[in-house]
């Protein structure tokens, strides 16, 4: 009975749980660099489609306490594209921007110098993106059917290392003899000896089978 008791009586919880309902948005506000060009009073925003002009004002001024003198939009029809390189021909979705003339002018920081890039890695940045570039190339060159030029095809490193060392063989033809680890020759270990059954040191090793195998012959 007490066990059923304990059952039916309401659960109660450790700690108490709050009931704040929170409101995260559900869209994406990228503010776009300038272009070398524009005015520092005008701001660019890449909005979604369903946004208005004051829609980016009141975003603004609420969340960023930016007063803004009006909006502009249009919006940018992506290119036409193919799906898998092999599929049939599509239009991505449109972007939609719009340029806010701001009551304050807003200037961009200047882009760090290549030598101030250097502490992130930025050589090897570039250079795994040009890898990647040219694998997506390659690709979709192999996709349509493109057969690459043999001035197009890149050389492998191995044989670029192949190359190069020839030419150093080349260059210097003591590379060729072979040295020991203590600048010695090396000691053949294979001779004619060695394949001779009659002689040398397999000799031996041949006579003793052959008397052996006499001996038991005999018996």
């Amino acid at each position: 009975m007490a066990t059923s008791a304990a059952m039916a009586a309401p659960k109660k919880l450790l700690a108490p749980m709050g009931k704040k309902q929170l409101f995260l948005p559900n869209h994406v506000i990228t503010f776009i660099r300038p272009r070398p060009k524009q005015p520092s009073n005008h701001a660019m925003f890449a909005v979604p489609l369903k946004w208005n002009k004051f829609d980016l004002r009141d975003y603004l001024f609420n969340v960023y306490n930016v007063e803004v003198r009006g909006v502009r939009s249009f919006i940018n029809q992506s290119a036409p594209e193919k799906k898998n390189q092999l599929g049939k021909t599509y239009r991505p979705q449109s972007e939609k921007m719009m340029v806010a003339e701001l009551v304050k002018p807003f200037v961009w920081p200047a882009v760090p110098g290549k030598d101030a890039r250097e502490a992130w890695d930025y050589e090897q940045h570039l250079k795994y993106k040009g890898e990647e570039d040219a694998r997506r190339k390659e690709y979709a060159d192999k996709m349509k059917g493109r057969i690459p030029l043999r001035t197009e095809v890149k050389i492998p490193m191995d044989v670029r290392d192949l190359r190069k060392q020839a030419q150093e063989f080349l260059a210097d033809p003591g590379l060729w003899e072979e040295t020991g680890v203590k600048g010695g020759k090396w000691k053949e270990v294979e001779t004619e000896d060695s394949f001779n059954f009659e002689g040398g040191e397999n000799g031996e090793l041949v006579k003793g089978m052959k008397e052996q195998e006499k001996n038991e012959g005999g018996r």
